[in-house]
């Protein structure tokens, strides 16, 4: 197959991992503002895809450029051959998690089928470990610091931001209930944007990836049709969001205005931070993880802790069985296949 043929496939898989990243993220981006009825989800999933797209177009491209840098394959057909078997995977591993109806991460999704299938490629060389470091890991590392660093920063964000808004909140009346309402509406503008500006930057790093390996483009730059399509992908996804997940991250612990106000600005923070410092963070990890923060810092006991524990077990088992499948996928697709055909 020509390389410029595959490079294209490469494009359409990651435009469709994006889409189903957008339901999977997507639908917890919009669970806190359903749930405590600040607004409709009709309202709260428009709203939320349309800052998406925002943060696609707008966001940097930090991101992007680290997900080219934790494998030291050259761009080839072999580096094609690997997207491909990734991308299979982790859109394979969204569409079963959507039915299971697991707020997973799609992150960890796409970097351990990327793991496994550069592996069955090139071996462990294939992939750069990078250097660990709490605030400059380098290539692989990175990844691992921020998946494993961002479900801790969202329970300490959640904990603190919470304390401080009751502690503003102190003599405040009812009426406060509708200025917060307002403001958590806004705050779901910037948890969205942050979440916009950080997850389609995955598909762009991919993109660019593929158009390199087939000698499409010497550029750093990623181009703006790239940057608009994975923004548009993700916003439809969000726009399919599933109920499911949203009911599921509602459930860890029963929120309000002022919970839900906590929730958006506390998330859509480290989402921020995370994209203009190009880490790579899950945010359904994010989100669930700064509710349990929230219930924990006022009522440990109502903390649904069993809803917890699924999501839990969902992120410890993404990485290493999305990594074999990958594996696999590259062995039966580009090794035994070939060989057959010879």
């Amino acid at each position: 197959m020509a390389d410029w043929l595959l490079a294209y496939i490469v494009i359409g898989l990651a435009l469709l991992f994006a889409y189903t990243n957008g339901v999977q993220d997507g639908s917890s981006v919009t669970a806190g503002v359903i749930s405590c009825r600040a607004l409709s989800p009709a309202h709260a999933v428009l709203l939320v895809a349309l800052c998406e797209l925002l943060g696609a177009l707008f966001g940097g491209s930090a991101v992007a450029k680290m997900v080219g840098s934790v494998t030291t394959l050259p761009p080839s057909l072999e580096l094609l051959q690997v997207l491909v078997a990734t991308l299979l995977t982790a859109t394979l591993w969204n569409y079963v998690i959507k039915l299971l109806k697991f707020p997973s991460s799609s992150t960890h999704a796409l970097f351990g089928a990327f793991l496994g299938a550069a592996m069955a490629a090139g071996g462990p060389g294939a992939i750069d470990g990078g250097t660990y470091s709490l605030l400059h890991p380098t290539g692989m590392a990175r990844a691992i610091v921020s998946l494993i660093g961002s479900p801790v920063a969202g329970f300490v964000a959640g904990y603190a931001m919470l304390g401080l808004t009751n502690l503003a909140l102190l003599r405040a009346t009812t009426k406060a209930n509708k200025v917060l309402q307002v403001l958590q509406i806004l705050a779901l503008c910037v948890l969205a944007f942050g979440h916009g500006s950080n997850d389609p930057q995955k598909a762009m790093g991919i993109i660019m990836l593929a158009l390199k390996s087939a000698h499409l483009t010497d550029s750093t730059e990623i181009p703006l049709w790239a940057r608009a399509s994975s923004g548009i992908a993700i916003s439809l996804g969000v726009i399919a969001t599933a109920p499911g997940i949203v009911r599921r991250v509602g459930k860890i612990y029963k929120l309000k205005i002022v919970h839900g106000f906590a929730l958006e600005v506390a998330a859509g923070a480290i989402l921020l931070i995370s994209s203009l410092s190009g880490f790579p963070v899950s945010t359904s990890q994010i989100v669930s993880s700064t509710v349990m923060g929230i219930g924990s810092n006022e009522r440990v006991k109502d903390v649904h802790w069993l809803v917890a524990r699924d999501i839990l077990v969902s992120w410890f088992l993404t990485i290493p069985c999305t990594s074999l499948v990958a594996a696999l996928v590259y062995q039966l697709a580009f090794r035994w296949l070939v060989q057959s055909g010879t």
